[in-house]
């Protein structure tokens, strides 16, 4: 399996509600750190994390859409849009995945977040837009 898939792989077991496969992709120390600054370390505390997110059947991840994939080395770099309902919020964001890679595994992840809705402060036409 490439990096790439792997990435794609735990993007799935959040659309899927599957902890079964986010876990086999990740090892067993692995270091996750959400956008707002949560973190979880080794697969215990993940799966928690995944469990209390998603049993709920109102919270789910409506999309989840990868834009592109950059790499150097073991190092992968993933920019995405996210939508969600979380406790009857709807929310939807875009940011930014790094993650680390050792084997056929998930080191780290770490998610890094960005307004979904763009602007532009000094166009001509009042800013709103691309």
């Amino acid at each position: 399996m490439t990096k790439k898939e792997l990435f794609y792989r735990t993007i799935d077991a959040w659309l899927e509600k599957d902890a079964e496969k986010l876990l086999a992709t990740l090892s067993e120390d692995i270091l996750y750190t959400e956008c707002y600054g949560a973190r979880y370390k080794g697969k215990k505390e993940v799966e928690k994390w995944f469990c209390h997110w998603t049993e709920p059947v109102e919270n789910s991840v409506k999309s989840w859409t990868v834009h592109d994939a950059y790499f150097d080395g073991n190092t992968g770099f993933f920019p995405w849009t996210f939508h969600c309902v979380y406790k009857d919020k709807e929310s939807i964001f875009d940011g930014i995945s790094l993650v680390k890679f050792e084997g056929n595994q998930i080191i780290e992840i770490q998610e890094f977040e960005q307004k979904h809705e763009k602007f532009r402060p000094y166009h001509n036409e009042g800013g709103k837009g691309e």
